[in-house]
């Protein structure tokens, strides 16, 4: 399809949101999901993401997000099923950090490469660890490739990946590990 329209119409169980189109500077174009400062979306998301991976009955010890969309959801889906942590992959070094590893990552939403930083007692914290992943949207899997790219020189395991959407092609896992998500949105690509 060449002609997309202005918005998509995307449904998060029965709350339904309407996503922009928007030019990224690379040319391609996405239905932009922004989920922060979105608390009705959070909390619905997160109620049927915690509902989703219940049912799944694949056990984790700990969340891992990235930095910076995905963090309210993280939130409230860690507090729905009793995780008292988490862990964000910071997209800033902080002069808090001590002993950064840094990872590389190619997202569709950002022009230029990131970098994800996790301090060392984060990464301790990660060490041998069964981790669920949570994102907002899971696209080309540039985040995604990271995180495992993360799994493996931090020596964790990513069992299970959450995310409200998937873009492109429906995914229902990624590298192996099962991906659950609660919809679908088209990725338009190049004007």
């Amino acid at each position: 399809m060449t002609d997309w329209p202005n918005t998509w119409t995307a449904a998060l169980g029965p709350l339904t949101v309407e996503l922009p189109l928007v030019t990224m500077p690379s040319g391609s174009r996405i239905y932009a999901f922004d989920l922060m400062g979105k608390t009705t979306w959070n909390e619905v998301a997160a109620e049927l993401l915690a509902d989703r991976i219940r049912e799944t009955g694949i056990g984790f010890d700990i969340f891992l997000t990235a930095e910076a969309k995905a963090i309210a959801l993280n939130q409230v889906l860690a507090a729905k099923l009793g995780h008292g942590d988490y862990i964000v992959a910071r997209k800033s070094l902080k002069v808090y950090m001590t002993e950064p590893l840094e990872i590389e990552v190619r997202s569709v939403t950002t022009a230029a490469v990131q970098k994800f930083y996790l301090s060392r007692d984060r990464c301790d914290m990660l060490r041998g660890q069964r981790v669920c992943v949570v994102d907002d949207v899971v696209s080309t899997g540039g985040t995604m490739g990271a995180f495992f790219d993360l799994a493996d020189r931090v020596g964790f395991e990513i069992v299970l990946i959450a995310c409200a959407l998937t873009e492109g092609g429906e995914r229902t896992e990624f590298q192996g590990v099962p991906l659950i998500s609660l919809g679908h949105i088209p990725f338009p690509g190049a004007t």
